[in-house]
């Protein structure tokens, strides 16, 4: 019983991180988190790797004796010890930290080791794309504005199965935007796709694209991205009414058939092509 006791009160043992960004971190910007650990300490270790529970190289060590923490000369982080909580601050380097964990290890007055880690990924605000359904097939754009600093690139996936995969070098079953990756697949109702980079995930919105003509000539498609209310169309011998589906909402757009856009050129080539 007394053994049993033992073992419970030590996995009762534990710390807390906070100031994790669910948002994630854009690239320069400062990332500030603290830990508090539920226990007297003697020492803090701090890494940051791919792997969550290496602790190989040390960007911080701290001793709570003297309430001082020794760095490397490469990370630059910024810290204030007590002997309840340890604060760090550090710059956020796409290249860098991308995709990689923080891992904190401390290790209490009883020797007790209490491991604990985030994921550092990019900020989600960057991210531009949508699933655009025209006709029987959906058109696939995802970006990201740190795209040329990825260490794993784009991905763009349904069901778990990648679809395209693209780094900045190179693209796999697709084709390669200035950021990102663009794919055509066949279209299903229900289908939900992803959009990953470094362990960023976002859903891609699904914009439905049906087109109706008030005369017996040629109808106009408006294609309306994820991050712009303008529209493009393609020519028409005749003023045409076009309805664009967003979800549940239907949108009445009225459209001339001799206005061009020069704001879609990458996407409508992109379509005509494919």
């Amino acid at each position: 019983m007394i053994v049993l006791a033992a073992l419970l009160f030590t996995t009762q043992v534990a710390a807390i991180i906070t100031n994790c960004s669910s948002e994630g971190y854009c690239d320069q910007k400062l990332v500030n988190l603290t830990l508090i650990p539920e226990c007297d300490f003697s020492r803090i270790e701090v890494s940051i790797h791919v792997d969550k529970t290496n602790f190989s190289k040390l960007i911080l060590q701290c001793e709570n004796k003297n309430n001082f923490c020794y760095g490397d000369n490469y990370t630059s982080v910024e810290f204030t010890l007590t002997n309840k909580t340890l604060d760090v601050s550090f710059p956020f380097h796409h290249q860098q930290h991308a995709g990689k964990f923080i891992n904190f290890r401390t290790t209490c007055q009883d020797q007790t080791p209490i491991l604990n880690h985030t994921l550092l990924t990019p900020c989600l605000s960057d991210f531009t794309g949508n699933a655009t359904v025209v006709g029987s097939n959906v058109h696939l754009y995802c970006e990201h504005s740190s795209f040329k600093e990825s260490p794993s690139g784009i991905s763009i996936t349904l069901n778990g199965n990648i679809l395209v995969q693209c780094n900045n070098n190179s693209c796999f079953n697709g084709t390669g935007l200035p950021n990102g990756a663009y794919k055509k697949v066949g279209y299903k109702q229900g289908m939900e796709f992803l959009c990953k980079m470094d362990g960023a995930v976002i859903n891609l919105k699904i914009i439905e694209v049906a087109s109706t003509s008030t005369t017996n000539t040629f109808s106009t498609t408006t294609i309306i991205t994820h991050d712009t209310s303008t529209s493009t169309s393609q020519s028409s011998s005749s003023m045409s009414t076009s309805f664009v589906k967003e979800g549940n909402g239907v949108r009445h757009v009225a459209v001339d058939s001799l206005v061009t856009s020069s704001v879609f050129i990458v996407h409508l080539f992109l379509l005509i092509s494919s």
